[in-house]
Formats: C-alpha cells, structure tokens, sequence
C-alpha cells in the first residue's frame, strides 16, 4: 500500500521549526521585555522611547557616562569566552549556514546576549535582532545536535531560528522568512521554505501574545500620500542615491572597525569608548541614542511638516551613522537593520526636501519617501532588495507605496552590487578569511560535504587473500570495485574486474595470486572534505568511486563515494527535492499505478554497440538495478513498441524503455552515453 501524506522525516522538521518558533517566540520577547527594565533602570523611561527619556530625565554628564559604563560592562562580561569568539549576530549566522561549519554553544551564547543586552540598553546605536536571531538560532542549534541531523537539515533548522528572530524583533514574518532564503540560505525550494515559514509565524503569534505593541513602529499613517507618477520616477533617482550611500555606510563600519582594532586596546575599554562617542552625540541629538525604533516617528512627523525642524532631520542622519559606527566598530554586539532604517528614512526625507525646491511636493508626500528610503538603504546594505521592501511594509503598513519602494529597492540593490560586489554579511566573512560561495551551484558544492554523500556498503578483502576468493566476491558484488585491507585494517588499495581479466586465461597462475598482487592505488577522500575540493578527483574519467577513509595516518575505511551520487546530490541540492511521479494505466484497473517515490522510467537510444545483442545478453553493468521494458522501433511513418523479451534482438534506432532508481537510471544514461 503507497503511504499518503507527507514523509516521517519531513513531518518531523515541520515539528522542530514549530518548537523553534515558539522558543525563538518566547525568548526574544522576554529579551525585550529586559531590554526595557533595563532601559528604564538606566534612563528612568520605559518602553522604547529612550531619546524622549534621555532629554527628560538624564543631565549632560548622565548621557555621557550611561553607554560609557554600559559599553565596558558589555566588553567585561566578553572577557568570560577568554578569547574565544564564537558565531554572533547576523553576520556570522549567514556564514555559519552557508559555510555549515562552526557551532553555536549554550555557554558562549548567554554570554554574547548578555553583552548585547548592555550595549542595547544603555543606547548603542544597535539593533536588537542579532541577539533576537542568536537566542533562537542556538536552540535550533541544540535541537540539531540532540537529533543527530544531515548538515542541511541543520543549517535549514537554523535558518529557522534566523527568521524566528527576525520576526520576534520587527513583528514581520513575512520579511523573517524571506530574509532567510533571500539572504541566509539563497535557496527557495519548497523543502526549506515551509519550515522556515512555519517558525517566522509561530514566533511572530508567540511575540504578540506576550508583547502589547502592533507594529514596531507607530507610524503617522495619515500623513502618508500615495505619490504621483513623476514622484514615483523620482524613486528610481533615489534609489540611485541609496545605492552609493549604502556602500559609504558599509565603508564607513569597515574603517570604525579598523580604527577602533588599531587601538589594541582590551574589550572594555574599547566598547567604553564607543559607548563614551555615544554619549557624547546624544548630549547634542539624543535621538541618535539607541537602535532607533522611536526615531522613525520624528522623522515622518517632521517630513509631515509638524515639529522638529528640518535642521534635526540633517542633524540626525549624519549623527546617526557616527553613533552606529561607534558602537559597531568597538565591537559592541547586534544588528544594523534597525540603524539602517532610520538613516534610510531621514535620507528619504532629505531627498524630498530637496526635490521640492524644484517641483512642488506635499507634506504627506515628503513622509512616504522617508519609507521610500527605509527600503532603498536597506537593499543596498544588505544587497537584499525582496526582504528590504516586504520588511518596510510590514513595519508601516504603507501597502500604497508598493511601486516607489519596489523601484528605489531593485534599483538600490543594483547600483551597490555594481560598486560594491560584497553585503554587509559577505564582507563580514571574507574579513574573517572565508571565502562565501557565489550563487546556488557554488553554495551547492562549497558546502556539500562528502559526509553527506558517502555510502556504507564497500565490499572489502584482506590483502593476503587468494585469487579464489577475489574472485568469488566479485560475482557476487553488483559493483566492480573491491578494497584491500592490510592486517591493521588499513585501506592499502582496491581490486577491479578488469584486474582480474589476464589471469582467467592462464588458470595455473591463479593458485599463486594473492589480492596484494591485483592491488591497484586507490584514490581517498575524508569525511569533511566539501564536493568543490572532491570534484578534482574524478578527472580520470575511468574513476567511478573514490574511497572515504579516516582523517589520520590508519587510515580506516569509512564508505565510498561514486560520481554519480554526487552528481545527484548536487541536483537536489540546486534544484530542491522536487517529487516527479510517473502514472501508469494498467490493464484491467479503473486507475492508474504510480511509481515509488525514487523510481523513474526513461527512454535511451541504444548505442551501436548493442546492435544485435538479445535484451538477456546486454552488458550486465547495463543492467544492474533497471529493466528493460519495451524497445521503441521506427517502422518508417510510426513508432511501434516491442515486448523487451530475453529473446527480443536490439535494432538500429531502437530506443529502450527503462525502469529503475533514478540513480540507476542515471548512471545507464550516462554509460549509453559513453558507448
């Protein structure tokens, strides 16, 4: 009986992304929930309004020396790791995915959150989503290593956790998910999309229970005009902007980095002098305080034609960046998404502004490019255009500005990947020596290990075997490679049926063969060796299999690898495991038969060489694991098919129809090909 539904194992991802969900739900929001005591403790206001708290309640020495002492408390508990910098953050979670190498550790984690949460709660100019996306990517992390998962299923596991945290920080799930597969995984195959949809909304319905707030920004939705055709064409010019600005502010983050690192001075004392430049800005603009969420509001307020004055809006932009490359170049630990925004926002104003001195431009109009520049800053950032303006969206709720933010975005995205080929998060990993894989066939083989392709089933012989023996492993093996063992179990080499082949004709010399004598090199590869650095190794196009041995001098057999399962690996990791069912009328029944899932049923050209050979006498590598079903002959006008019967003689032109594995299937196409 054919199983309906969907598979154990898929099902069984779909209850691990919900668990993600719920705990990335759960605990980002307790997080913030802390962030606000915190801020409350630090500035005697609650909520996220930390700029309105710090005008009210903090004199001049107070904003100076607040984020100071946050920043070297963030620096003093990093001492705890002693050295050790594990993956944090945004940044590094993308590499940690795409590279599927490096872990994430319960200890070192609270660690780097704790410090994320000093930084964020006494005003550096960060966002809360890297420590959001930290909480439950190290739960999806323990999950994987509990259930002992594939390296894919634990980087799309992951990836859930990323969008867990993404939606818990911006209440959006729908730009949680997409940021996943636009930016973390590159992969929009429905068998990684659904979990991770799955745990994005599961985390944002978690979020809203135990959080008050709708959106995360309250935006002024009245004073938001949808904008005319040539305000909308003025988009494209901005977007042109955002383009160059998003790789100055990159620029800009690179040399904080870099001048604050040639200080060689300790964590602490560095954060404190990034939370110290803070301080400073927010004596003079308290709004460049914090990640910013409340800064939005002012912003469109103003670009509404309320108070503050325009000057602010200047003030702000320039202020903002340096208080972000502060707090992000001394090392202080979270996201840029948030920062990004509102720069992008009070650019998108400053754009209008000056746009109106040369055509008229309403107030409400002026608002909706601050959106507008949300969305083009952020693309060009992040070089991811698609999460960009369905994460404006989400956060506003200002759907009618759906063409003007769609145009800035692409356009933003373009014009820095043509200045700049790196992200903020590719730049982040080739800073630290990796090199990230290009597009989804490079992402495939750097990071397919051979230990996801390897197989168990290696028919072995001791070395001082007789060739009676090696003989008699070989008619029974389907394969045609056997591997030789020394007396320590070492791989010494491997025999093949062709090496066997001069000493049939002479049996005398049989009795004095031993397997050492058919002993030919063997070619290895190691557990963790990625199919980009194996894929040399086929070259001898007369190499099938390449043996996988232990990574130390014994040298143990572990399985074998053939070119053809890496061949079919890669497929479905570029592809995604697309299920194609083949439907079979059959005599006699109402219905159709279907294929098991992993069969296929192909028609191939005969090759010359078949040409007169009955279907019983066709090579038997030809025929191991499919059947022939029916020969396809032309008869001039029409094909007719004829019943692959042993006795049935192979024809020029004929075509074979046959059913087997895929692999199988695979493997007899290629060697039809060859012949």
């Amino acid at each position: 009986m054919q199983q309906k539904g969907l598979p154990l194992r898929t099902f069984a991802i779909f209850l691990l992304a919900a668990l993600i969900g719920v705990a990335g739900g759960v605990l980002g929001s307790l997080f913030q929930l802390g962030l606000n005591w915190l801020q409350e403790l630090l500035t005697g206001g609650a909520g996220p309004d930390m700029s309105e708290a710090v005008r009210d309640n903090l004199s001049w020495w107070q904003t100076l020396l607040v984020p100071t002492f946050g920043g070297l408390a963030a620096g003093a508990v990093l001492l705890l790791l002693r050295g050790r910098q594990p993956p944090f953050g945004v940044a590094d979670l993308v590499g940690l995915v795409q590279l599927r190498k490096g872990a994430l550790r319960i200890r070192q984690s609270i660690v780097q959150i704790i410090s994320s949460a000093c930084t964020i709660g006494s005003g550096g100019s960060i966002g809360r989503e890297g420590a959001n996306s930290q909480i439950a990517a190290t739960v999806a992390s323990m999950i994987a290593r509990v259930t002992k998962l594939s390296s894919k299923q634990r980087a799309v596991l992951i990836g859930c956790g990323v969008a867990a945290g993404m939606a818990t920080s911006y209440n959006a799930p729908i730009a949680g998910a997409i940021f996943v597969m636009e930016i973390v995984l590159g992969n929009f195959a429905m068998d990684v999309f659904a979990p991770i949809v799955v745990a994005s909304v599961l985390a944002t319905i978690v979020r809203n229970e135990l959080l008050t707030e709708a959106r995360v920004y309250q935006l002024v939705s009245q004073e938001v005009q949808r904008l005319p055709l040539g305000l909308i064409l003025a988009a494209l010019v901005l977007g042109l902007f955002c383009g160059v600005g998003g790789v100055l502010f990159r620029g800009a983050l690179r040399r904080g980095r870099g001048f604050f690192r040639a200080l060689r001075l300790p964590p602490p004392l560095l954060m404190a002098l990034g939370g110290l430049v803070v301080g400073a800005v927010g004596i003079f603009v308290p709004e460049a305080w914090g990640n910013g969420f409340e800064v939005i509001d002012v912003v469109v307020e103003n670009a509404g034609g309320a108070a503050p004055s325009l000057a602010l809006i200047i003030t702000l932009f320039f202020w903002k960046q340096v208080a972000t490359v502060a707090t992000v170049g001394s090392g202080g630990l979270g996201g840029i998404f948030t920062p990004n925004l509102v720069i992008g926002a009070a650019f998108g104003v400053l754009f209008a502004n000056a746009l109106g001195k040369m055509t008229a431009v309403q107030p409400g109009e002026v608002a909706a490019f601050a959106f507008v520049g949300m969305a083009g800053l952020t693309a060009a950032t992040m070089h991811a255009p698609v999460t960009a303006v369905v994460l404006v969206f989400e956060l506003t709720g200002h759907y009618e500005l759906t063409l003007p933010v769609m145009l800035c975005s692409i356009v933003a995205s373009v014009t820095a990947s043509v200045l700049d080929e790196d992200s903020y998060y590719t730049a982040a990993m080739k800073e630290k020596g990796e090199d990230m894989p290009g597009g989804l066939e490079d992402l495939a083989i750097q990071t397919t290990y051979v230990r996801d392709v390897v197989r168990k089933d290696c028919l072995t012989v001791a070395h001082t075997a007789d060739f009676t023996e090696v003989m008699k492993l070989l008619q029974t093996y389907r394969g045609d490679t056997i591997y030789v063992l020394d007396a320590k179990e070492a791989l010494v080499g491997r025999i093949e049926l062709q090496d066997v082949k001069a000493f049939l004709n002479d049996p005398s010399l049989t009795t004095l063969v031993l397997a050492a004598d058919l002993t030919r090199p063997v070619v290895t590869a190691t557990n963790d060796m990625s199919i980009a650095r194996l894929m040399p190794r086929f070259d001898d196009p007369e190499l099938r299999e390449v043996a996988v041995v232990t990574d130390d001098q014994q040298r143990r057999l572990i399985g074998r690898i053939r070119h053809q399962d890496v061949l079919t690996t890669l497929g479905n990791e570029v592809l995604g495991r697309q299920r194609r069912n083949l439907r079979i009328p059959v005599w006699g029944r109402s219905d159709e038969l279907e294929l098991p899932q992993g069969y296929a049923m192909r028609s191939l050209t005969a090759p010359a060489a078949w040409v007169g050979l009955a279907v019983d006498a066709l090579p038997a590598a030809a025929r191991s694991d499919v059947v022939v079903v029916l020969l396809i002959r032309s008869t001039g006008d029409h094909d007719r098919t004829v019943p692959a019967t042993a006795q049935q003689v192979v024809e020029a032109g004929d075509e074979l129809l046959v059913l087997g594995t895929r692999a199988a299937v695979q493997e007899l196409r290629s060697m039809v090909d060859e012949v």
